[in-house]
């Protein structure tokens, strides 16, 4: 049967065999969206997450209903086929907190405080059980299989190194689930509800437990937006009075953040050179710059010498990434 019998099928056995089919721009990953418009039920989301893309559908079902148990908006799951790789959910809209605070910038720190608000409900809950691990040993493998994408293999192995060494001076003695994708683009501003139900979230489905601040560093120095830097100092000092760990919270927060942007500049490379995605190249000079903020920490020194070798994002040196995508 064709993908597109096998998704008549299911829309019919969910009983939405006649909803408008409307395209909706995709991520990073092979999961493909639509959002669904019936005139006696309204709107829904369809994800088509191929199995034989190397799609599993069965973590976003696990996550979505343990988010919802913490009092966190996820999608409502409506109907599902794991072996089909589809889901039917709740379509949240279009107000992705991207397009909110660019639009209106005077709800930036309100918003972002929810967001933080969001993750604080998430810590307070036990995390599932049976979800893998992303600490230091499994951030630096991380690293090893998207950096090279960036720099020669010899360089991502030396910095590979030097960061695993310094993620393992953190606290990891109270792990939580981090969702692994949280910034600005997987939340969705639900101005109509209240509380911590107006931040639904999305893009979920890689979470795993890790340290307490990792999500919070991807909000901040997140790699598709530019934060008003006022509203980024506000965010940090009320972060390091209420930071709980044993280690040091800037110290953790650079480390942390550092890691993910070094896996960001080979991601983004990967998605030009390997799967033909040419547009995540333009966000790599922003990726560059929150990296040398993080390696300007003290403590982080020897890793910032080592990064030093790396190609500056220069427009020859994108230029160049582009030709070979």
């Amino acid at each position: 049967m064709t993908r597109t019998r096998e998704i008549s099928a299911f829309l019919k056995q969910a009983g939405w065999p006649k909803a408008q089919r409307i395209p909706l721009t995709g991520d990073a990953g092979n999961r493909r969206y639509e959002r669904l418009h019936d005139l006696n039920q309204g709107n829904a989301i369809l994800m088509d997450a191929e199995p034989r893309l190397g799609e599993d559908i069965r973590s976003f079902l696990k996550i979505s209903q343990h988010l919802l148990n913490c009092g966190i908006s996820a999608p409502k799951i409506f109907n599902q086929d794991i072996s089909l790789g589809l889901i039917l959910m709740q379509d949240f809209g279009d107000e992705l907190l991207y397009k909110t605070v660019n639009d209106a910038p005077n709800l930036e720190l309100q918003l972002y405080r929810l967001a933080i608000d969001v993750l604080n409900q998430l810590h307070k809950s036990p995390p599932p059980k049976e979800v893998g691990s992303y600490f230091p040993p499994e951030m630096s493998k991380a690293l090893a299989t998207t950096l090279p994408w960036y720099c020669n293999k010899g360089l991502s192995q030396e910095i590979q190194k030097e960061a695993e060494s310094s993620l393992r001076k953190l606290d990891w003695s109270n792990p939580v689930l981090v969702l692994r994708d949280f910034h600005a683009q997987n939340l969705i501003y639900r101005y109509e509800q209240s509380g911590l139900a107006q931040m639904g979230v999305l893009d979920f489905q890689d979470a795993q437990l890790g340290h307490p601040l990792y999500d919070v560093t991807s909000l901040i120095h997140d790699a598709r937006r530019i934060l008003n830097p006022s509203v980024v100092s506000l965010l940090l000092q009320e972060l390091t009075k209420a930071y709980r760990g044993q280690d040091d919270f800037r110290y953790a927060f650079a480390t942390l953040s550092a890691q993910r942007n070094l896996r960001v500049l080979g991601v983004f490379s990967r998605l030009c050179l390997r799967d033909k995605k040419p547009s995540y190249i333009n966000l790599i000079p922003h990726v560059w710059n929150n990296l040398w903020k993080d390696l300007s920490h003290p403590l982080l020194r020897n890793l910032s010498k080592i990064c030093e070798s790396l190609p500056t994002p220069s427009p020859s040196f994108l230029e160049g990434l582009r030709k070979n995508g």
